[in-house]
């Protein structure tokens, strides 16, 4: 009487592991992992990824599907910075100071709406791709580095307006 045992071992002697490993898949979908996600797929809006699910994925680079509280609060509080920035820029140019950005100043030649969207544009079109990438280590130091030059370009602003200069 053959077991169960000694069918498999004859199956695992006349056939490759792949022949195996097929038969013993139960799964009828295809693999979705062969192909990484479309940036904007279902999962953006549906998926349940929020942080990695293994802790060695932890210490590599990997997307998710969604973004916490945390990682929307710094790019919210990013952009209020460049807002603050754009405001406080404006408010030095009416008073006398010139634009030391080079892309800003450019921008700035075609006006202050122009300055304006040209400045968000791009602020947006970053905090997208920090955002996306919140999980990249290079990503996170970005992000506390921009937050930080914001900050210190914040207290450049205010400095002279509060007459400490």
């Amino acid at each position: 009487m053959t077991t169960e045992r000694d069918n498999l071992e004859k199956r695992l002697t006349n056939s490759t592991e792949e022949e195996v490993s097929k038969s013993n898949d139960r799964r009828k979908a295809p693999d979705r992992r062969r192909e990484p996600t479309r940036l904007l797929s279902r999962y953006v809006f549906f998926g349940n990824r929020r942080v990695s699910r293994r802790a060695t994925d932890a210490q590599k680079n990997y997307y998710v599907d969604r973004y916490s509280a945390r990682a929307y609060g710094a790019v919210v509080a990013i952009f209020l910075l460049c807002a603050a920035d754009a405001v406080f820029t404006i408010y030095h140019l009416n008073r006398g100071a010139t634009e030391v950005n080079p892309i800003m100043n450019f921008a700035l030649s075609f006006g202050t709406l122009h300055f304006l969207i040209i400045k968000y544009v791009l602020t947006v079109a970053g905090l997208f791709v920090l955002l996306t990438h919140k999980n990249f280590i290079v990503a996170r130091v970005a992000t506390i580095g921009i937050t930080g030059m914001y900050a210190l370009l914040l207290a450049y602003h205010l400095v002279p307006m509060a007459g400490l200069l």
